[in-house]
């Protein structure tokens, strides 16, 4: 256990920077685009109420109220999510394939540590769980704070009212980041890491047996898409009105639990037999 936490606190520092960064584009994209959002209304507004001498209140009915859930709708709160989370994809394969590159690989020293291979493994996987997660959170503390500085831009008169809870189920990306329900949060985020770990398999596959392994990598993720497809296939196909949608998302469940265990048990064997230094 001591060397998974040094292994996984050496992860989180040597990618904490480009983390920080990550942080800090979404946290400035988001502000601007609040700002821009509530500074074109209100530019507009006293535009037309100065032409049309028409007070506030009469305005709102002409033209209507605004709301911040319009700016989540734009490339200035979309866009650095998607940044986010592409660079976190792409990190699933920088967190391997970055030990190999390189004068002086580093791979030799990591996987000659007198602990078990796992360990690295393990520190790899929950590194780009926190990450995600850490995300996740950042993203919810944000909401509050973005609120409030929107309605301190928008007088009460020109602004729609609306709820934290309201907010996230009105947008498809909030909505998927923050599901309502904890039962929708475990499905959602268990079938990501489950996810990491095919990928991880992936990229095993591949430096233990390289082209050949790539092939292998490409029919295992075949495989393990088709074995999640199949209970949708038997309720819409082959038996169909025989299984309710529960009975379904149950078999997905076991299905997927199955894939992830085969995964990890399949990583363990490549590390320890196959991977070479």
């Amino acid at each position: 256990m001591n060397r998974y936490g040094k292994l996984l606190n050496w992860e989180i520092v040597r990618f904490s920077k480009f983390y920080g960064a990550l942080l800090v584009i979404t946290l400035l994209s988001q502000f601007l685009g609040i700002w821009l959002q509530a500074n074109s209304y209100m530019s507009r507004a006293e535009e037309i109420m100065d032409r049309n001498s028409i007070s506030p209140v009469q305005y709102a009915e002409q033209f209507g109220k605004i709301s911040i859930s319009n700016g989540y709708q734009s490339i200035w709160f979309e866009g650095p999510i998607s940044l986010c989370a592409a660079a976190l994809i792409l990190y699933i394969f920088l967190i391997w394939y970055k030990e190999w590159f390189g004068k002086s690989t580093f791979a030799y020293r990591l996987l000659m540590l007198p602990t078990s291979r796992m360990n690295v493994y393990l520190s790899k996987l929950s590194t780009i769980v926190l990450f995600v997660l850490g995300l996740v959170a950042f993203q919810l503390m944000l909401i509050p704070i973005q609120m409030a500085v929107f309605d301190a831009m928008i007088p009460g008169e020109f602004k729609q009212a609306v709820t934290i809870s309201s907010l996230i189920h009105s947008h498809p990306f909030l909505q998927t980041l923050l599901p309502s329900y904890f039962i929708e949060f475990v499905l959602y985020y268990g079938a990501g890491v489950m996810g990491v770990v095919v990928l991880f398999t992936v990229i095993l596959l591949e430096r233990s047996f390289r082209y050949k392994g790539i092939a292998a990598g490409v029919v295992y993720c075949g495989a393990a898409l088709l074995l999640m497809l199949i209970p949708i296939l038997l309720a819409e196909d082959w038996l169909r009105d025989y299984l309710f949608p529960s009975e379904v998302l149950i078999l997905q469940i076991i299905i997927s639990i199955c894939i992830t265990g085969f995964s990890l048990w399949f990583s363990s064997y490549l590390l320890r037999k196959k991977v070479t230094i």
